[in-house]
């Protein structure tokens, strides 16, 4: 097997956009809440149908849709080692939860979400083994992006032939599971045992371009505004909250490591398993769901996107970028369609490079209240499965068209249309000091 064979079956989300900050609701009632807005504010562990487009338009060009270039993050997975590590050994946590509602505490929790937490085990077949492997819902979630694609674009995303297709993903099973679905979405069932998938990179300059960066090492663990975020008043009032709605009192009170334990639960249980509401997920109210996330965007913030040094994680997708720019721009007929599989940081990096979602005021631990509608949110930029599309138009006067969609949204490229329509020419003269360079000098450097 390829993937991990959860039992998972896949319906869609309502979207839902989350305006302004919420107030804290202390009877909050997740089962019985019909919208639940922190379904799309899971931070990466996002469900991509939670905040994926709902109609692709091809037709915003007049000019022939020529090349398809692909650029995912994996879909959605189970935790990693040190997750399973955690998760696996809550159970106390859960019990004197438990413990606590029948000496009448925790009546805050809705009797719906109590039963919840009250039946919950840790899946025994989530082992070391199988950390991080794809799950069968983050296999339909590729399936479905793919097939999406396809109607969209019927003539470039044509029947496999293998000079038509590249085929690329890193040296994980995620994303190698990743690959093999996209192109069942596209090919049909089992369509992937047809393709031919280039060898894995090694070093991977390519998808993944920060590995073996000393640059990036130095400069990728900074953990002062979360660790400030945390310790501070806001997010201990949130613990707090947390802790009296489950009625757990002294020592028993859920560390901050073991609140967000029980929120990453939550999290992935909700990812796999989206037909039904995930147990610990009624022990946050969506404020205190907003709180958390920002946790995670401080994170990211910081470590792959524009809080850090910024010349630096540009440069590290050098070999990417190009990549993009020399598709866009070839005159070469045959190969017309690449799809490359990556990760969360690499992905977040690209999106560096390429300049956008990067206008806000920096994020701080003391400012989160002033952060409602930054554009730095890993829930909508880092969802499992987060893609970008980018399609070469060719016009008949040679002044080529590309669009570019992100998670089937246009995706505005500062200087494009609002559509996500632009010229190949601006693209090339936007990314200009990328072109003819050596990749293998600029990348880990902040020239």
């Amino acid at each position: 097997m390829f993937f991990f064979n959860f039992s998972v079956s896949f319906v869609a989300f309502v979207l839902v956009v989350v305006v302004g900050q919420q107030q804290h609701d202390p009877n909050y009632c997740y089962v019985t809440d019909p919208i639940r807005p922190q379904l799309s504010r899971f931070s990466s562990r996002t469900a991509y149908e939670t905040i994926r487009g709902r109609t692709i338009n091809p037709g915003v060009s007049t000019c022939t849709p020529a090349k398809f270039w692909f650029y995912s993050r994996h879909a959605a997975r189970l935790p990693g080692v040190n997750d399973i590590g955690r998760m696996s050994t809550i159970h106390t946590q859960v019990n004197n939860i438990i413990a606590a509602r029948a000496a009448g505490r925790g009546q805050a929790v809705c009797q719906q979400d109590f039963n919840l937490m009250n039946g919950w085990r840790f899946d025994p077949n989530i082992t070391v083994e199988v950390e991080q492997f794809l799950t069968v819902a983050g296999w339909n979630e590729m399936v479905g992006i793919a097939q999406r694609y396809r109607n969209a674009f019927p003539t470039l995303l044509t029947p496999y032939n293998r000079n038509w297709y590249t085929f690329r993903h890193t040296d994980r099973q995620r994303t190698q599971a990743s690959v093999r679905a996209f192109a069942d979405g596209l090919f049909g069932h089992n369509g992937y045992q047809q393709v031919v998938v280039e060898p894995v990179l090694n070093p991977d300059r390519l998808l993944r371009p920060h590995d073996g960066c000393h640059l990036y090492d130095a400069a990728s663990d900074n953990t002062v505004e979360r660790g400030l975020w945390q310790n501070g008043p806001e997010f201990q009032t949130m613990m707090n909250q947390v802790n009296d709605k489950l009625g757990l009192q002294g020592n028993q009170r859920l560390t901050a490591r073991q609140t967000r334990t029980l929120w990453e639960i939550c999290n992935f249980e909700q990812l796999w398993y989206s037909n039904y509401p995930a147990p610990f997920c009624g022990a946050f109210s969506p404020f205190n769901n907003l709180m958390l996330e920002y946790f995670e965007d401080l994170d990211y913030y910081y470590n792959a996107g524009f809080g850090g040094p910024r010349r630096l994680f540009e440069n590290l997708n050098c070999p990417l970028i190009q990549d993009l720019l020399g598709f866009l721009d070839t005159s070469d007929t045959t190969e017309n369609v690449r799809i490359y599989s990556t990760h969360s940081t690499a992905f977040q990096l690209f999106l560096v490079t390429l300049g956008v979602f990067g206008n806000d005021v920096p994020l701080t631990a003391s400012n989160f209240a002033q952060q409602a509608n930054r554009q730095w949110r890993s829930s909508l930029h880092t969802p499992m499965a987060v893609n970008i599309a980018a399609i070469r138009y060719n016009c008949l006067n040679g002044d080529n068209d590309v669009l570019f969609l992100m998670n089937e949204q246009p995706l505005l490229i500062p200087g494009c249309q609002a559509n996500g329509l632009c010229k190949v020419n601006y693209i090339r003269q936007r990314y200009s000091r990328f072109i003819g360079v050596n990749c293998g000098t600029l990348s880990c450097s902040n020239n």
